[in-house]
């Protein structure tokens, strides 16, 4: 009996150039999704599609989530050839760690924008019955909403209104049959942390107990809130953190 299957579902997934989106993308594609693949950079889009399960099955959509006035657009390519959506990914986010006084205005929009307010407008999109019957949404959220970094105020904030927002949708999304959830990375090897000093990632990493994890371990927990096999799950946040709450800082 297999409770992750998405055999005839498409799924959107955003932020699929790199990261966590490239390994979510790749593995629901092993499980038999139809995935719509998005990012900025049609290029490395390409790359993902690659490395998917059969690449004539699956889309990609370059445009960049702060896009907003055009994600009616993009929606209709999405379903353009009359299959909704069945799932939701929210994978795409930045992060630009800056202190307090370095803080501007247009740093705040940036961040917050990128990382909380696109995770609501294409959830807004999504429950839209042209678009979508019924169907699932996860946001990837961060640990820094729980345990705080020097320097990673904004990026925080805006991780912390996504799973303020998913605990409240919740309650909204469950009259149409829909759930909605999000996961909690802890330390993983993504191009997120290119700019971090290595040895920086190491303290980091040594707080967990299972050291540092992949893009893949997250890519996994995502599947699972997307399949029947979470059915009764909703509005929860999922720390796939290798352990950091049992061990104390």
């Amino acid at each position: 009996m297999n409770l992750i299957d998405f055999t005839g579902k498409k799924i959107l997934v955003t932020g699929a150039s790199s990261g966590i989106g490239a390994a979510t993308a790749i593995l629901l594609s092993k499980l038999g999704a139809k995935v719509v693949a998005c990012g900025r950079e049609q290029s490395r889009l390409t790359q993902t599609l690659e490395a998917m399960e059969c690449p004539s099955r699956h889309i990609t959509l370059a445009f960049d989530v702060l896009d907003f006035s055009h994600y009616e657009s993009y929606f209709q390519q999405m379903v353009c050839n009359g299959e909704k959506l069945s799932g939701l990914v929210h994978c795409a986010g930045i992060q630009k760690p800056m202190v307090l006084r370095g803080i501007t205005q247009k740093m705040i929009y940036e961040i917050m924008d990128t990382n909380f307010s696109s995770f609501l407008m294409l959830s807004s999109m999504f429950v839209r019955k042209k678009y979508s019957e019924s169907g699932h949404i996860i946001g990837v959220s961060s640990i820094n909403a729980h345990y705080p970094q020097t320097a990673m105020s904004i990026y925080a904030a805006s991780k912390g209104a996504m799973e303020a927002s998913v605990r409240t949708l919740a309650l909204e999304l469950a009259k149409q049959n829909r759930r909605i959830n999000c996961v909690v990375p802890g330390a993983i090897d993504t191009p997120m942390l290119d700019d971090i000093p290595r040895e920086n990632i190491e303290h980091i990493a040594s707080h967990f107990l299972l050291g540092m994890g992949s893009a893949d371990m997250v890519a996994n927990t995502i599947a699972f809130l997307l399949s029947e096999a979470s059915c009764y799950t909703t509005g929860r946040a999922f720390f796939v953190d290798g352990g950091m709450l049992a061990n104390s800082i």
